[in-house]
């Protein structure tokens, strides 16, 4: 028996859960609710899954400003960035994060084109990054992470209020939001063919209508749990 199939089989507490959350093993389809309830499946961390949401937004934000004018590509390149993190949490090193997630999605039948893509998000993988999309979630991950960033030090803690210039600013201080990689910044904005300025701009435009969901509207973030799935992120 293959160990797709054992697992299938049996009724572990990973599988009941998954059940439990909504997620049924034999689907494939990559849909916002089976790659939710993979999320929530892997990842606890309302951090994480806050991440996971605001990639998302920037993900499909990065599709429009491009072209992309099909709504269900629109949520493909948005399933990336929900997804480039989903096995964190559970797997934390540079052995092993990415890779693993690599594997659970291609074990779970997962379309290759979005595992290649998140499995590019890394520079550590060696993963080739060279469609628009695989471009994309390299300029979207580390940067809408540090926008958040520099919204939560604002009097204000609203990401509506932070200029493009705050955040070029805060990219030369090195002490601040110092486990973002830099290097991950620059060169997804050479990657992605745009001043850093402008992609900086389209990051911060991207978060703006989900910014309660993110706590970056001046209140508190909600719990985000694992059913039911969050809205789909508006356009700016």
């Amino acid at each position: 028996m293959e160990a797709g199939d054992a697992r299938a089989a049996a009724p572990g507490p990973a599988r009941g859960r998954a059940v439990a959350s909504g997620y049924h093993w034999a689907m494939t389809e990559p849909t916002r609710e089976n790659a939710w309830a993979l999320l929530t499946e892997f990842t606890a961390s309302q951090a994480l899954r806050r991440h996971a949401l605001a990639v998302e937004a920037s993900m499909r934000h990065l599709a429009r400003s491009s072209g992309v004018n099909d709504a269900a590509q629109v949520e493909r390149w948005g399933l990336v960035g929900m997804l480039h993190d989903f096995d964190y949490e559970r797997y934390p090193t540079e052995e092993d994060h990415v890779f693993r997630g690599m594997e659970i999605l291609r074990e779970r039948a997962w379309p290759e084109d979005l595992v290649k893509a998140i499995g590019g998000h890394a520079f550590y993988t060696g993963i080739p990054r060279e469609t628009p999309m695989e471009k994309a979630i390299l300029a979207a991950d580390e940067l809408t992470g540090f926008v958040g960033a520099c919204a939560l030090v604002r009097p204000s803690k609203r990401i509506a209020d932070v200029p493009v210039e705050s955040v070029l600013k805060r990219l030369k201080e090195k002490s601040f939001a110092r486990t973002v990689d830099r290097s991950y910044v620059l060169k997804g904005a050479e990657e992605w063919g745009v001043p850093l300025a402008d992609l900086v701009s389209l990051v911060l435009a991207s978060q703006v209508p989900i910014a309660d969901a993110l706590g970056l509207d001046g209140s508190p973030a909600p719990e985000l749990p694992d059913r039911p799935v969050p809205p789909e992120p508006p356009a700016p």
